[in-house]
């Protein structure tokens, strides 16, 4: 059922930390956890649990930690938005409409992105 969001799959999971250096280090490099420094980020893992918690669970073939991230850095490698936004002139530090944002993503994905405003540019995770 594409209609239903995919969250929260599995209630009474845990989260199993990554300890393998390896894939340590390409989280870091490219899922990077922007609240907390380098060494808690990899020591605590909270965000990273927090996104497999939330949205790894519900990942059918993909249900351990290290394959559900690795799918993840696969998906942002083949649909990085940044390129995807740049390659519709869109690009940070200007303002555009929701609209042409939504059109240049779907352009490429195929999928109507879930995008909000953010009400506090002082406090991004509000």
């Amino acid at each position: 059922n594409k209609k239903t969001l995919l969250n929260n799959c599995a209630p009474r999971a845990t989260y199993h930390k990554i300890d393998d250096p390896g894939m340590l280090k390409q989280m870091d490099d490219r899922w990077t956890e922007l609240t907390s420094d380098v060494k808690d980020s990899k020591d605590y893992q909270g965000f990273w649990g927090h996104e497999f918690l939330k949205h790894g669970t519900c990942c059918e073939g993909h249900d351990t930690e290290e394959a559900y991230f690795k799918l993840a850095m696969r998906l942002k490698d083949r649909f990085d938005l940044l390129t995807i936004l740049r390659a519709s002139g869109i690009i940070p530090g200007n303002y555009y409409s929701i609209d042409s944002i939504q059109k240049a993503i779907k352009g490429v994905t195929r999928a109507v992105p879930n995008l909000y405003c953010n009400p506090d540019p002082n406090n991004p995770r509000m």
